[in-house]
């Protein structure tokens, strides 16, 4: 016979399960439910999908919807970043290459993966002739310039891209008086890689290609220098070289980790 105290445990225990049950129904392919959705999805009572909702609102990590539903909030990426900084494979794969890529180019290369709305410089190594950039490691970007943001934005899933230009054009039409147009990034998306000419750092010219982990988009490698000491050739192989590192970085990511 279970003892109460025993008995207390076990239902508790399945509660958590059940929570995290609820957490974990969200996903990609589907980040919003509604209570009665959820209920169904994972075979509970209406009331009980509700309890555990109401759990996961208290603890911040989920927020009604303005259409309607429930949603994940950013505080799930901060579970995102620890998963990263304990098993960094990104970083511990593409170190290495980036370091070599520093090495033969003497420019600073950056690797940079996207968290929401933001891109996030994940690892850097810097040249001889320092550089000034803004993209410092943890510091946020918005997305709309840049060659490594702009190229994040471009592989966006598409309701989401949607949803962030839907926000912010109003934004960039006010504050730089020009849009980012869908044609313009599907051309870049296509192409697998971005350039960019004193858009973040007045001065600075950048170039930046996709890293893919069994064909995903998951982050960008990228490089910057000063446009003065830039000619046409130079950036043709500076673009090359990145394009190169990104599939090295990628095919190792697939083949290792």
């Amino acid at each position: 016979m279970v003892r109460p105290r025993e008995s207390g445990q076990v239902a508790g225990a399945e509660s958590g399960r059940r929570v995290l049950a609820t957490l974990g129904a969200f996903t990609a392919a589907n980040s919003v439910w509604t209570a009665t959705e959820l209920a169904d999805h994972l075979g509970y009572k209406q009331s009980t999908a509700y309890r555990y909702i109401g759990i996961l609102r208290e603890t911040g990590f989920l927020e009604t919807c303005p259409g309607g539903g429930y949603r994940l909030t950013d505080k799930v990426l901060a579970l995102a970043e620890a998963h990263d900084e304990a098993r960094n494979t990104l970083v511990e794969v593409a170190r290495p290459i980036i370091t070599r890529l520093r090495d033969t180019v003497d420019e600073t290369v950056l690797v940079a993966r996207r968290r929401g709305d933001f891109a996030f410089c994940v690892d850097r190594v810097e040249s001889t002739r320092p550089v000034s950039l803004q993209f410092d490691r943890g510091q946020p970007m918005a997305l709309h310039s840049g060659s490594i943001p702009r190229l994040l934005l471009a592989t966006m899933p598409g309701p989401e891209r949607g949803e962030y230009l839907d926000r912010t054009r109003p934004l960039l039409a006010a504050t730089h008086g020009r849009l980012i147009s869908d044609e313009a990034l599907r051309v870049v998306r296509e192409a697998g890689f971005s350039q960019s000419s004193e858009e973040i750092d007045q001065g600075i010219w950048g170039t930046a290609a996709l890293i893919r982990r069994a064909g995903r988009p998951i982050a960008a490698v990228g490089t910057a220098a000063p446009v003065s000491r830039l000619t046409e050739q130079r950036r043709a192989e500076l673009t090359r070289l990145i394009i190169g590192a990104a599939e090295e970085i990628s095919g190792r990511l697939v083949d290792g980790y």
